[in-house]
Parts: structure tokens; sequence; C-alpha cells
């Protein structure tokens, strides 16, 4: 960045630097670069200006900041000197109490060179938005201004290796072209039956048609929509290993199997578009989310590993179970409590399995098997149960390295995690076996009913959740959606939603949602481009069942011809459509910012120096990619997961209950620790023995 500075007249241009880039043109140009006696990662406040150069007309403007380092000018009186070494200061900061105030110098330009910088982040979703975009033009007006005068010209449009790389077709995975013909038999209308069902028919559904222990996806969707899958002869799973480059195929009920190594995963991203592409689903039901596609989950290895400069192994990698010519039954709960089956095979093969379905399915209305029905043979296993739990001393110690490297200015906000395991024998039998993770989803769904429940049986992976947290929706259309979630209180009988945004306003929690905000608003812009991202709510409070958390959401419009645009283009593809731009929304957007931390990329490399653990499958994503357009993933939290290496010899089960939270600059140890274990305890309960009457104990 310093040769920038350092350019001859001839070969000078514009620059406007922000947070690092005004610190670099400070200290290079011999002001000092020192700590603030406390960083101001996520915060904002009102600044003062000298109300000239880019400040025209911008007397005062609020704010967000970013920063742990500042540039240290000379003081005089109680102002800042307004030109220092060839550089003209524009605004500054007032820090502490007015009679003894820090001034902080907040934007500055150079004297005869083209060179502004700003120590703020204009582009946050909590600064001045009017100021701001003030701001910008004065700077861009200054800025044609200089290059007229300069006899310079600039580009008519961005350079089209920036907008649209090209791919490289030579690495195109043939495991890809495998899918394809592995789906041959799939249709591409959506053939669907719609009949009215009671509100709490999903896990009676999946029983009816999964029997205990079968391959099985059930992923409920803002508590609206419920999808499960139900394996059929030409059903298939597809798992990736991160640590081994292999991406195997399993067709279920059968011995078939395609293995193809040496896979990065940038190409089994391109082989996911390419089947998605290929396979499009162009009519169905409007009143169904899911026509079809796949259900499953993304590891936080997985995530991890796409990120530029990742080191990643790992055992989990990513699984999803793909449905090529499977059924599918999609449940949208009150208030129209409407039941649609849908399936993408072909015509007269789905018809046939359709009306053999809806007629099952209405002429046997079960109840779900209950909890005093499960604890016959649960209890005996539950009460064997031993916990591994995080110790306090070694948890905060890692809160402490934690606020070592934000104080160094490494990064803005660390979320930090841990695990508890429980391990436990196995059932004594083949039923009981099969049964016991249906019946664990079942427990953790009641205790602690979420937005986004999931159940998973995929090989040796067992997955149940009851996530409030969306990561990423996105409609057959054009638009694209993110809820992170950041701010927990727990709810006690004297905790109230006014006292618990009364909690949430502090400048803790208000930063730590802000921050993830910004990072996930950067992330849609190079999907969405210029103009293309909106905050719908920012840092609101609501309930969600046994704690109040702080929400933002974040839209974004798909527009391919948008400025700044960027899917990548792939030659292979035929059209480009909804499900290719969610598919690599999705792939950008992971790992779940709310898990990581911002900058995210650095903060990923801190945390796995911090935790030296694998967090598998917590942290990740779970969801469906729909072969019609649409997609929908939550973030795998307040769940548990067990995987095996062997699934029938096993003598003991090993579950993992991940659980954590964002540390900052203002967090206190004991307040990260109850917060941990506030969050554990949604998840853990479900471990712990029935008594009489059914509940937990």
């Amino acid at each position: 960045m310093k040769d920038i500075w350092s350019l001859h007249e001839a070969d000078l241009v514009p620059v406007l630097g922000i947070c690092l880039g005004f610190q670099s043109l400070c200290l290079h140009h011999g002001v000092p670069i020192k700590r603030l006696p406390y960083p101001l990662h996520g915060q904002v406040h009102q600044i003062a200006t000298s109300s000239r150069d880019l400040f025209d007309q911008i007397p005062r403007i609020e704010v967000t900041l970013y920063h742990s380092l500042y540039a240290n000018v000379e003081m005089s009186g109680f102002a800042p000197e307004s030109q220092v070494n060839e550089l003209d200061f524009l605004a500054w900061l007032s820090l502490g109490d007015s009679d003894r105030s820090t001034q902080i110098p907040m934007a500055v330009k150079h004297q005869s060179k083209p060179f502004w910088g700003v120590q703020f982040h204009p582009e946050s979703c909590k600064s001045e938005t009017q100021a701001c975009k003030k701001l910008l033009q004065n700077w861009w007006r200054m800025a044609l201004a200089f290059n007229k005068v300069a006899g310079r010209e600039g580009y008519g449009s961005s350079p089209e290796a920036i907008i649209s790389p090209q791919a490289d077709t030579s690495s195109f995975p043939t495991i890809a072209y495998e899918m394809h013909r592995w789906t041959s038999s799939t249709s591409k209308r959506s053939a669907y039956r719609s009949f009215g069902w009671r509100p709490d028919g999903a896990e009676t559904i999946s029983e009816l048609f999964n029997r205990p222990g079968a391959p099985t996806v059930l992923f409920n969707s803002e508590g609206r929509f419920t999808t499960i899958s139900i394996p059929s002869s030409g059903s298939w799973r597809l798992e990736y290993s991160v640590k081994l480059q292999k991406v195997s195929l399993y067709q279920l009920g059968g011995d078939h199997r395609v293995v193809e190594e040496k896979i990065t995963v940038g190409q089994l991203w391109d082989a996911l578009r390419y089947l998605m592409d290929m396979k499009k689903v162009t009519h169905g039901s409007d009143q169904s989310p899911f026509w079809g596609g796949f259900l499953g989950y993304f590891s936080y290895e997985l995530s991890l590993s796409g990120l530029p400069h990742s080191n990643q192994s790992s055992s989990f990698g990513g699984s999803t179970s793909p449905d090529g010519s499977s059924n599918k039954i999609s449940l949208e709960d009150p208030p129209r409590c409407q039941l649609a089956l849908s399936t993408c095979g072909q015509d007269d093969s789905a018809s046939g399995w359709l009306d053999q379905a809806s007629e099952l399915i209405q002429r046997d209305q079960h109840e779900s098997e209950t909890e005093g029905a499960d604890s016959d043979f649960m209890n005996p296993i539950l009460h064997q149960a031993v916990f591994s739990f995080p110790q306090e001393a070694d948890y905060k110690n890692r809160i402490a390295a934690c606020k070592a490297e934000l104080e160094a200015g490494e990064s803005y906000e660390l979320c930090l995690s841990c695990e508890t395991t429980i391990t436990l024998p196995t059932a004594s039998t083949d039923s009981g076996k099969a049964s016991f993770p249906w019946s664990l989803y079942k427990r953790l769904k009641k205790y602690n009913p979420a937005r986004f429940s999931a159940f998973a049986n995929l090989g040796n992976t067992k997955i149940v959740s009851s996530s409030p947290e969306c990561f990423l929706n996105w409609d057959r259309e054009d638009t694209l959606e993110m809820k992170p979630m950041k701010g927990t209180v727990r709810k006690t009988p004297d905790m109230t939603l006014e006292k618990a945004k009364e909690i949430l306003a502090s400048t803790k929690e208000m930063a730590e949602n802000l921050m993830i905000a910004d990072l996930i608003r950067h992330d849609l812009y190079g999907i969405c481009g210029s103009g293309g991202v909106h905050v719908e709510k920012l840092l609101e409070v609501e309930d969600y069942g046994r704690v109040y958390s702080m929400i933002t959401h974040v839209k974004g419009k798909i527009h391919p011809e948008a400025p700044g645009y960027s899917v990548r283009h792939m030659p292979q593809l035929k059209s480009s459509n909804m499900a290719v731009h969610g598919l690599t929304t999705l792939q950008r957007c992971l790992p779940p910012g709310s898990m990581t931390g911002a900058p995210k990329e650095r903060s990923c490399m801190h945390l796995q120096t911090i935790e030296n653990r694998k967090r598998g499958i917590y942290s990740g994503v779970m969801g469906y990619l729909d072969l019609g357009g649409g997609g929908s993933f939550s973030v795998m939290i307040r769940m548990a997961f067990t995987h095996s290496s062997t699934a029938d010899q096993d003598t003991q089960q090993v579950w993992r209950i991940g659980a954590g939270g964002a540390i900052t600059t203002l967090s206190t140890a004991e307040g990260e620790w109850q917060e941990m274990l506030t969050k554990l305890r949604t998840v853990d309960t479900i471990f712990a023995p029935f008594d009489v009457s059914g509940e937990s104990r």
C-alpha cells in the first residue's frame, strides 16, 4: 500500500483510503500510529468536521468505527493540529470527558496530491446514510476534477475480467456428469397433490413413510414449511470429505457406489451448480417451496475450506442427501394447514406414487409416538450418560486469548465456541438403536421449539437440531435474504421483552450484531452488486422461545446487468437461474458470519488456533436446494450430532454439542461463560432421563 503514496506525479490517481488506508497514508507521512485506550470495534459515534473538502456542507456526521489504532497528531490546546507533514486533517472524534477528552483524527487529505483517507466506515449500515453519500459525492467531484486537470480519462465500464472471470473448463469434475446420469429418470415437472392436514403432523408423516433408521432428512423452514425426504429405489446420497478431497455417491437400498478423488471444494460447488442447472424443474405447486433437489448439510470445516487462504482438513467434510428421483413431502403449517405431496419423477410413476401416498396419509392419521412410550427404552440409556463439559477456567482463558487478539487489532469480533460430549451405550435392540436419534429430535423440538428444526440420518451421521437462526433463504424469482442473530438473553419468570431490549441495547450487544450485519451486507454485495442490498430490520430484539435474541434482516436482489454483479460465469451452464445464483451465494457466504466474527477470514484463522479443535457440523448449515430455483438454510446451532466409523458394531455413541458466543473487547469472562451455558442448556437437557410424568429431570 505504501507504494501508492510514493507514485511519481505523472502516475498519480485519486485514492480514498478507508480505515487501514487512512492509517497507512498518515504513517507514510510521518504521523505515528498508536494503540487506542480501548478499541472502538462496531461502535457508532458522532464526529466533528472542518465543513470543507470531503465534508463540504457536512458539519457533523454519525459514523461506525472499526479501529483499535489511531494517528497520533500533536495537539494545540484542545484541538488537533490541522496540518502536519503535508497532510490536512479534516475531522476528529472526542473520546473521554469534556475536560479530559482525547482528539482522534478521523479524516485527512494530502495538500498537493489526490489522496484522501477516513478512519471510519461510510459503507456501514449504521453510518449516517445521507451524509456519507454526500461525502462520497464530494470526493468523486474532486477526483474527477483532478483527472481532468491531469488529462486522465476514467474507464467507461468495469473490466470484464473483474466482473465475470472465466471458469477453468478443464477442471470440471466428471462426478458432475455421473450425478446427471443418476438423475436421468427425473422430469422437468413436479407432480403434486394437496389436501388438508393437521398442523402438527410432520413427525407423524415421517414415521409413516420412513422406517426407524432409514436414510431420512426432515427440515422445517421458518416454522411454516416442513420438507421430508422419502427414499425410493432411485434415491442416492452424496458425501464429500474435505480431508480426503473425495466425493462419494451411494445408491440407497443397493451396493452401487461411485467415488472420485482429488476433487477440490470449488469443483464440488461447480458440480452442484451444473446439476442444479441441468435438472431444473419448471412446473410445480406454488404452495410448496420444494419441488425436488438436495436435502442435507455443509459442515463448518467444508465452509472454511472455501475461504481464500484456508488450510483445512476434516474427516467430516460436507454431506448432502440428493433426491434425483426421490419423493418428497412439503407441509405448510397454520393458518392454512395445507399438505402438498410432490415428486419430480416421470409422469406415470409420479402420479401413481402420489395417489398411493395420499390415500395412505388420509387413511392412517395416527399420532406420533409420545415421550412416555419412548422412555421405556431411552431411560436405561440416558441413566448411563457420561457428560464431558467445558472447564470454566479453560474457557475463560480462551476468552482472554480472543480479547488479546482484538486489542491488538487482529480482529473486531471473534465468535468463540466450545464443545460438550455425551457418551452413552447404544440400545440393546436394533429397533432401539434405530429409534434413539429420532426420539432425541422430538424431545429437542418439544423443549426448545424454534423456527428451523431439523433431523438427519445420513450414513453414519445423525443430527438433531432446533435452530432459531436463518442463514440464507432465496426464492425462485430474484430475492435473497439473510437473518444473522447476535445477542441473547435467557428467559426467566421476571424477564420480559422490554427488559431484554434494554439489556441488548448496550454498546457491546449492539456492536456484536452490527459487525455481523455489515459483514453479510459485504457478502451479498459480491453477488447482487451496487444497489442490490437492503436492510429490512436492524438490531431488533425478538422472542425465540426460551431466549430473546437480537436479529438483523438483510435482503438482496439478483440483477445480472447491475454493476458489480459477479456470479461466476460457467460455459457448461445452459441457462442462468435462481438455483445457480442461490447456490453461488451459499458458497460465497459460508461459513456463517454469526459463527466466525469479523472480518471473517482473519477471524476464522485466529479461532482455529484458539479453539484447537474441529467444530464438525456445529456452525455449519442445513437445509435444501430446490430444483425449482429456491433454497433455505439454517445455521447449525442449538443442535447435537454424532458420527461413527461403523454403523452397526458400535457399543457406544458419542453426541457432540457446540455452544459459545461473540467475544468483543467489551466482553467479560463471566458474562461470556454464562451466555455459553445458557445456550448449552437448551440442548443438553434432552439427554436427561425422563421422570414418571415423561418430563426431563
